[in-house]
């Protein structure tokens, strides 16, 4: 048997497309969104804290220096908490966002790395 290794795609904005079966869509405002929002603090940036976020590597202190206040910093833990629950459902499938293919910087990346290791 031949394992094919998750992969990233493209949500549509063309009117009638729907996300493909078996594709698991990670956008706003499902639990597997990115926190860190692009208008906020630019669209690579946004996804490289989200990285750290995902890794338990962006502490309180960051957090707090990012300019979240305590009630969103309590909202963020909680969030990733029910993330690390969602991580195994995500193995093996495929995920979808609205990133360009093309794109360096995509949270699906990090969620991809995450729940396949």
């Amino acid at each position: 048997m031949i394992l094919r290794t998750p992969r990233r795609h493209q949500r549509s904005r063309k009117r009638g497309a729907t996300t493909p079966e078996g594709i698991i869509y990670c956008g706003r405002p499902t639990i597997r969104g990115n926190p860190f929002r692009a208008d906020r603090f630019g669209h690579a940036r946004s996804v490289r804290l989200y990285r750290r976020w995902l890794s338990r590597a962006l502490t309180i202190g960051d957090l707090e220096r990012l300019g979240f206040n305590q009630s969103e910093i309590n909202g963020l833990v909680q969030w990733r908490n029910r993330l690390d629950r969602e991580l195994p459902t995500l193995r093996g499938r495929d995920l979808q966002c609205w990133c360009p293919l093309s794109s360096r910087w995509c949270h699906v990346d990090a969620l991809l790395e995450a729940a396949n290791p």
